[in-house]
């Protein structure tokens, strides 16, 4: 099926996106918070195991509790107290070999519900600095369920101007690390590896999850 969004609108989408860190006392309303929140529902995620669950923190009060614990040390992130909305992305953590990819997956989750925002005309900022254990209690989360982040939501009170960006020239490689020309001859590195990793590679199976 073709896209629907022409691809320079979409890249410019999110070349506009900001991390907003000044809210407006705005409500967010129901319907756009519920398609934020479908965002990230339709995020990719390892063997599509949707392993999230989003809390969404409107009440002040408890609003205000988890800002004073959203901090890195002697810092605290003004914008948790601020923004109408703040909304709690966490994990299950009881598959072990899945508990691997849990950080992608909502990671992935939450870049989609910013991006929906953005198009919504909302504002939002990934917080990461966190006391993840006082914020889990705060919300009363099970022993089964990780806290990764904080996600504020709300009208943006602030227009911040694009922030410098490094040249594609200066990170991007090209079959090799180090090689800057798309067209070089280049050959790959060696695997160091014992008679264990021999063997699994010879044996294992593409499969498609």
């Amino acid at each position: 099926m073709p896209a629907n969004i022409a691809p320079d609108d979409l890249l410019a989408l999110l070349k506009s996106r900001r991390s907003i860190r000044r809210y407006r006392p705005d409500p967010v309303p129901e319907e756009a918070l519920q398609q934020v929140l479908d965002a990230g529902r339709w995020a990719p995620s390892a063997s599509n195991r949707q392993p999230w669950s989003f809390v969404v923190v409107r009440d002040p009060a408890i609003r205000q509790q988890v800002a004073q614990h959203a901090a890195f040390f002697f810092i605290r992130w003004a914008q948790v107290g601020e923004a109408p909305v703040v909304i709690a992305l966490c994990g299950d953590v009881r598959n072990p070999a899945y508990r691997t990819f849990l950080h992608e997956d909502l990671g992935l989750a939450g870049a989609q519900m910013m991006l929906q925002a953005k198009a919504l005309g909302l504002g939002t900022c990934w917080v990461g600095g966190l006391d993840r254990q006082a914020i889990a209690a705060i919300l009363r989360l099970p022993p089964d369920v990780e806290l990764v982040g904080l996600i504020t939501l709300g009208y943006p009170a602030e227009d911040p101007p694009a922030p410098a960006r490094k040249p594609l020239a200066q990170f991007v490689h090209y079959d090799v690390y180090g090689n800057r020309a798309p067209a070089a001859q280049v050959q790959a590195g060696k695997v160091a590896t014992g008679p264990l990793g021999i063997l699994l590679r010879r044996f294992r199976l593409p499969v498609r999850f």
